[in-house]
Formats: structure tokens, sequence, C-alpha cells
């Protein structure tokens, strides 16, 4: 069952009040009591404190100037400027309050305002067009390099262990290196130095009860749905300039993956307490052996539509077949046909000789070896 929601998003996507649904630009206001630059200002310290912390070791937390963010930004977008860049850095800071939850409801707010309020949503375009409205979730992303979400992302918590710490995604990415290491000093080198082992993180995800793992997928889940719909919605406004959106979406269906393996028996004990609530709650959780299927409601419009569809599927089949592997490979198929051809070649075809032979074979001149093929 996903975390409750953190926003008020009926308030947040109300027209604001006057001649201007969308209000203000808050940039104008370049006095000392600008809410605009207090933000900004809030969430130039929070990233320095953070890098500050990173070089030093030390575990940042939840700092006070993300906190600051949390309260200040949701007033500013429901009464006085329907703002991107605000929506991006209040989505910066509920990811690091709450977790995937909070990503979802950052995801779940841009899109709104991208839907409701596109062509006075701020920033307004400038003389460099549509690059400006979108710079804020072009730094979400990052473009050419990780955007601002990357690292935040790898740190959510995917453990949830009594008698070891709570670990996050970017520890699992470590101990799944560490684990390749065949060199025994070496690997002892890098313990000693902190580095966690799979098997403390085995014994984490054993002891984390089957409902973190329930939430923290259905969390997971909807962040990536909620994702979906904003990208789907930036292509339709801006086309060929819309942001890049794949180190945010690869990244979310890397962890899901892992989690789906790493937790897969948690996941499984949590599906019978997930239908026992929907059915105490009025719902019927869906039958396996359910009468004849019903139509999809509304036409599939778009490819992402499609993959959406898919991903439905296969969250169906989680919950009702918990122990087949139809819903893992359904959102596999899907990973997969959301990667660019240079991508998907380099994961199906590891060697690069291969691969080069393999494009001239089906007729398409290879690229140059220093392409990324």
């Amino acid at each position: 069952m996903a975390s409750q929601e953190n926003l008020d998003f009926e308030a947040l996507l109300a027209p604001i009040e006057g001649d201007a649904a969308a209000g203000e630009n808050l940039r104008d206001d370049a006095s000392p009591t600008s809410v605009y630059y207090q933000i900004k200002d809030a969430r130039s310290a929070a990233r320095a404190a953070e890098r500050n912390m990173e070089m030093d070791d030390e575990p940042a937390g939840f700092l006070d100037e993300w906190r600051s963010i949390l309260e200040l930004s949701p007033d500013v977008i429901a009464t006085r400027s329907k703002d991107l860049e605000i929506a991006a850095w209040l989505t910066e800071a509920l990811l690091r309050a709450h977790g995937f939850g909070g990503l979802r409801d950052g995801f779940r707010l841009m899109h709104g305002l991208v839907e409701n309020f596109w062509d006075d949503l701020y920033p307004l375009e400038d003389e460099d067009g549509l690059e400006t409205k979108v710079a804020p979730v072009t730094g979400l992303n990052g473009d050419g390099g990780d955007g601002t979400l990357i690292q935040p992302i790898r740190k959510v918590q995917i453990t949830q262990g009594s008698s070891d710490l709570p670990y996050a995604f970017w520890q699992y990415e470590q101990a799944g290196e560490l684990a390749k290491v065949a060199d025994e000093e070496k690997r002892q080198a890098r313990i000693d130095a902190g580095a966690l082992t799979m098997e403390q993180m085995t014994r984490a995800v054993a002891e984390s009860p089957a409902s973190f793992y329930g939430e923290l997928v259905a969390d997971l889940d909807a962040a990536m749905e909620e994702f979906a719909k904003l990208n789907a919605a930036l292509d339709e406004k801006c086309g060929a300039d819309s942001p890049p959106a794949s180190n945010i979406r690869n990244l979310l269906q890397t962890i899901r993956d892992e989690i789906g393996f790493l937790a897969k028996d948690k996941l499984i004990s949590d599906a019978p307490a997930v239908e026992e609530a929907a059915s105490e709650g009025g719902g019927a959780a869906p039958a396996a052996a359910a009468g004849p299927a019903t139509a999809v409601a509304g036409a599939i419009a778009s490819r992402e539509d499609a993959f959406n569809t898919l991903l439905k599927v296969a969250e169906f089949f989680r919950k009702t077949e918990p122990h087949s592997t139809l819903s893992y490979t359904l959102e596999e198929m899907v990973r997969r046909a959301r990667m660019p051809l240079s991508d998907l070649l380099v994961e199906l075809i590891p060697d690069d000789e291969a691969r080069r032979g393999f494009l001239m074979r089906a007729g398409i001149a290879p690229p140059p070896a220093d392409d990324g093929y």
C-alpha cells in the first residue's frame, strides 16, 4: 500500500485568484524579502552543505534548508505563482523528506502544472525559447551528466533492518561491486574502509518487515507512473524540445528491478495483506481466476500510454500471482523498449566485435568504435 500524499493537490493546482491564473513572476522581486530568492538560497545552501558532508564522509541527514523549502514552496505555488522551478526545488526536498512517496508527489505536482498552466507557467520563455521554460526539469534529470535528483534517488533507504543501519540503494550497488572483487586482500581492504558486503545487505533485507517493502514498491511504482505522465505531457507541449528523461527513468527502473529480486520473498508475503486491506476498505482485490476480461478504459493514444498499460498489467499480476515471473518479464520488456538502441545493443550484446558484426549483418553501418557502441 502506498504512503499517504504529502501535498494538497487541490489547492496547489487551483488557479490563483485575480486576472492571472498562473499568478506573478516572483523573479521580478529582487528585494531581500523576496520569497523566490529565499527558496533559491535555501536550496543552494542545502546542496553545498550536502557536498561538504560527502567530502568528509558525514551523513547529511535532513537539513533545515530543505525543511524551509517544504514550508515555503507549497503556499507560494498555491497562492502566488505557478512556477515549475519552485516545483522542481520542492520535488528535491520532498524526495529527501519522504523518499519515493515524496518523489511521486513532486512529479504529480509538476505534471499538473504543465497540464493546467502551460502557456503562462513560470519561468516564461525568453530568447532561448522553450529551453528556459523546461530548464528546471532538465536540471532534475541532467543533460550529458547526472541531474540533481540522481544521487538523492540512490540515497533512498531500501532496508529497515533491526541489527544494521538502514541501507540505501547506493550501498547495495557498492556491495554488488565488492562481490566482484576476487582478490581477498583487496576485498578485505575495502571492507575495512567501510564498504558494505552483500551478506550485510541480505541480512538487513531479511530483517526488514514485508510491509516496508510493500509501501516502498508501491511508492516507487507510483513515482515511475507520475514521471511517465509528466514526460508525456512535456512531449506533447514541447515536441523535439522536450527535456531529457532517461537518467531518472532508467535509474528508477533499475532500483525497481533490484528490489523485486532482492526482496522477492517480502513482496510475496505482503501481497495477501494488501488484498485483505482492500477487502476491508470496501474494495475488492482482483482475483487471479477472474471472469471475462473487460476492455481497458480509453484508447491508447501514444507509445507511453502503451507502456503504462503494460506496467498496470504487470502490477495486476504481481498482486494476483506473486509466485509468477510474468510481472517482472513485462516490466523488463518496457524498460528495454524505452532504452535507446545503442544502450540496448550494449546490454544485449556486450562484446564490441560481436555487436559490430550484428549491425553489419543487419545492413546497418556500424558507427566509429568510440561512439558508445
